[in-house]
Parts: C-alpha cells; sequence; structure tokens
C-alpha cells in the first residue's frame, strides 16, 4: 500500500509475570524509583540476559486503571525516545 511508512518491528526483550505479594511488588516499585533518582538507569535481568533501562530525552509515564468483571488491571507505562528533547520555550 503506498503512503505506509515502514515501522520498526517490535522486540520484546523482557516479558515476566509471576504472582507475587503486595510487600513485594511495592519492594520492586521502590527499587526502580531509588535506581532512577540516584542513578538514572536500573538492570532488568532474565535468564542469561540482563538490560539498562535508561530513560532519556522526552519521557512520557503512562498510568492506567481498569476494571473487567472482577479482574483490576493496574499499569504503569514509561516512554522515551533517547535524544528527543522536549522543544518548549518562553522568551
Amino acid at each position: 500500500m503506498s503512503g505506509e511508512k515502514n515501522k520498526p518491528e517490535k522486540q520484546v526483550h523482557v516479558d515476566w509475570e509471576q504472582p507475587l505479594s503486595k510487600e513485594e511488588i511495592g519492594r520492586y516499585l521502590i527499587d526502580i524509583g531509588e535506581k532512577l533518582i540516584n542513578e538514572g538507569s536500573f538492570t532488568v535481568k532474565q535468564g542469561e540476559e540482563s538490560y539498562e533501562i535508561a530513560p532519556s530525552g522526552q519521557i512520557e509515564l503512562e498510568i492506567q486503571y481498569k476494571t473487567k468483571g472482577e479482574k483490576h488491571d493496574f499499569e504503569i507505562e514509561i516512554q522515551w525516545i533517547p535524544g528527543k528533547e522536549s522543544k518548549f520555550e518562553i522568551s
């Protein structure tokens, strides 16, 4: 189809899901937050692979809470494009 841009293929590097207690989940979130504040990045490991997550440029945070019947879903998503800065200026 003409006019369609060739988009890069999505690559999933880590896909992890596991039942945890509220305390364990809270600890993960605290650890991520402290690493971002103090070091600017954090590392995730799955099996032999590890990835440094270092948001930079214009960073977006999305929080979504939804329900479907008895099921509740709360998602936190961080998106960024390295090097892309916000171009806002007042003079």
